[in-house]
């Protein structure tokens, strides 16, 4: 569902990762996470059939930082 957030909040698409929405931006979400931000009035539904922008996500934990953990070490 397409839908611009009225408030910068964060939310969970998948269940598993955390990402801040921020208010102004327009994002297209699952129907459960946007009927959430929809019936507590921090979004409104965005009828255009073609996102103007489609801003991505900010996860909550910094990419450097999950980088660092994936990284192999030189031998």
């Amino acid at each position: 569902m397409n839908i611009r957030m009225l408030k910068t909040m964060r939310g969970s698409p998948d269940g598993i990762q955390v990402f801040e929405y921020q208010a102004g931006q327009k994002y297209d979400l699952p129907d459960d996470l946007a009927q959430v931000f929809l019936r507590e009035g921090w979004a409104e539904e965005d009828k255009e059939l073609v996102l103007e922008t489609k801003a991505e996500p900010q996860p909550e934990v910094p990419v450097d930082r999950m980088m660092k953990r994936g990284k192999a070490r030189k031998r």
